[in-house]
């Protein structure tokens, strides 16, 4: 396993639920494939965190600019080196701070779509590992 130091990115990735217990989604306009051949399409909303911020103002930025959304976070639920690809996740749990976007998306060339997804339909669109901390987190472990 790779050092921390040695990570290329630090990311922060929000899940973000709705009033009806949906998951903010994005799927990405170039996919990624990962180190076992396992292809990054659609993800969790979030991106690199920079030097002078906080893992929960990255997070809220980078949804923000990803999907027009205004999320706050309200805890971490899991940080791991990930599996697949040479980059640090922090994941957060964010709740929304309206129920509808408050911006336009400020990614369009790296975001092909946002969609609210079902819990039970998450495991159908991530077809890289899922953390065992945020399947447990959403009840789909």
């Amino acid at each position: 396993m790779k050092k921390i130091e040695e990570a290329e990115d630090f990311i922060n990735l929000g899940i973000a639920l709705d009033d009806k217990n949906k998951v903010l989604m994005i799927r990405r306009v170039v996919k990624e494939k990962g180190k076992d051949g396992s292809v990054l399409e659609w993800a969790f909303p979030g991106g690199k965190q920079r030097l002078d911020e906080t893992r929960e103002e990255c997070v809220k930025r980078e949804i923000l600019d990803e999907t027009g959304y205004d999320v706050s976070s309200i805890k971490q639920i899991a940080l791991r080196m990930h599996s697949q690809f040479p980059v640090m996740i922090v994941y957060h749990l964010c709740r929304l701070n309206l129920s509808k976007p408050v911006a336009k998306p400020n990614e369009p060339h790296e975001i092909a779509e946002i969609k609210w997804v079902r819990l039970e339909d998450i495991k159908s669109l991530i077809t890289t590992t899922l953390n065992p901390d945020v399947a447990r987190e959403l009840g789909l472990s």
